[in-house]
């Protein structure tokens, strides 16, 4: 571990050593999808209807923003899996005083934690949402560095670089999305059904951002499933 890795860690880990409340309060929101990608998704919707005098543009780039996280957070794990494995600092020997209590799932130990595909995730959203309203964006960042990014941190399940690369990558994805993507004809028809086919896309829409709460796994894991049956079904 480097000594920038070692020092944050030390840091954050301070508050859990000394308070009971800080490390309770850590793995509430580590463990909590309503207070991670739920409220989140509820500014999402509050900016949807913000704004009446700009709408459609509004509604464009939280679109992109959307399908800039579905990419992003494709990369974070696209990366973990060919990236050198690199444990989880729970996992690691010698940093059990270090850190508070962290859950050491056998689970944790398949995939890197580098880059963090929380931190992609939640920064691919929050900076998109700078661009659709600057007070919302401004929030979600600060919401996703302190509930969502420090627990992990503080629980051993990433390292302080694991968090800052996957916010580089989920911010770069981010303003890709809201510079090019925007600009999508595509973008642009989705948009259109939120005014001439309310009744199928706010259905769907809704289904889409419910999944932000959990960060698709969900869908991940009917997709693990639909795989394992197509091979059963061929062999």
């Amino acid at each position: 571990m480097n000594s920038f890795d070692f020092e944050i860690l030390n840091y954050v880990n301070q508050f859990s050593r000394h308070s009971d409340v800080f490390t309770q309060l850590m793995v509430m929101f580590n463990g909590s999808s309503v207070l991670k990608g739920g409220v989140l998704a509820t500014v999402i919707w509050w900016a949807w209807f913000k704004g009446e005098e700009r709408h459609s543009l509004v509604r464009e780039r939280i679109i992109s923003t959307l399908f800039g996280c579905v990419v992003a957070i494709a990369l974070g794990r696209a990366l973990a899996w060919a990236l050198p494995l690199r444990k989880r600092p729970v996992l690691e020997e010698g940093l059990s005083s270090l850190l508070s209590y962290g859950e050491k799932s056998s689970s944790l130990g398949t995939l890197s934690s580098f880059p963090s595909d929380h931190a992609v995730f939640f920064f691919s959203l929050a900076v998109g949402l700078y661009f659709v309203n600057r007070r919302a964006g401004v929030f979600a960042i600060f919401y996703s560095i302190l509930f969502i990014s420090i627990p992990r941190i503080s629980l051993g399940l990433h390292y302080p670089t694991d968090i800052i690369a996957g916010a580089i990558l989920g911010t770069a994805v981010a303003l890709i999305a809201n510079i090019y993507l925007v600009k999508n004809k595509y973008i642009h028809k989705i948009t259109d059904l939120s005014y001439s086919k309310p009744a199928l896309f706010y259905p769907l829409f809704l289904l889409f951002t419910s999944q932000i709460a959990d960060m698709f796994d969900g869908t991940r894991d009917m997709m693990r499933g639909m795989y394992r049956l197509i091979q059963s079904i061929i062999n």
